[in-house]
């Protein structure tokens, strides 16, 4: 049987860290896009049961045209951004272009077991 898998687009290498340990101790397997057209090929192609977003950088625009159009093709597909904490514009411009869930840096690293197992068990 095939392992679930994560998509994610980050920058960071502390919260790919923490990702990559989250993904292993809950049997997944991590796909790390490095630009915007192969994070929407991957999530509309792949079929990961989830994304994973850092929307903390200084230029996420055109993050926010690919979770756009990764929502037409894909409308139920679990899209979670995270932020750092004064980002509250972010926030809400994510929640418009269809993430499901945006966190701020401190709550990812504190919630991100627990959101990936509830989206694995479709309890979200």
């Amino acid at each position: 049987m095939q392992k679930p898998s994560l998509l994610v687009y980050i920058n960071d290498l502390y919260f790919q860290s923490v990702i990559e340990e989250v993904a292993h101790t809950q049997n997944l397997d991590v796909y790390f896009a490095t630009q915007g057209e192969q994070l929407s090929q991957l999530a509309k192609t792949f079929a990961p049961f989830m994304m994973l977003v850092d929307l903390s950088g200084t230029d996420s625009e055109w993050l926010f045209r690919h979770i756009g159009s990764i929502r037409v093709v894909r409308p139920e597909f679990p899209i979670v951004a995270f932020i750092s904490q004064d980002q509250e514009e972010i926030r809400d411009r994510a929640e418009k272009y269809g993430a499901n869930r945006v966190l701020t840096k401190a709550e990812f690293v504190k919630k991100l077991p627990d959101v990936i197992e509830r989206y694995l068990l479709g309890s979200h």
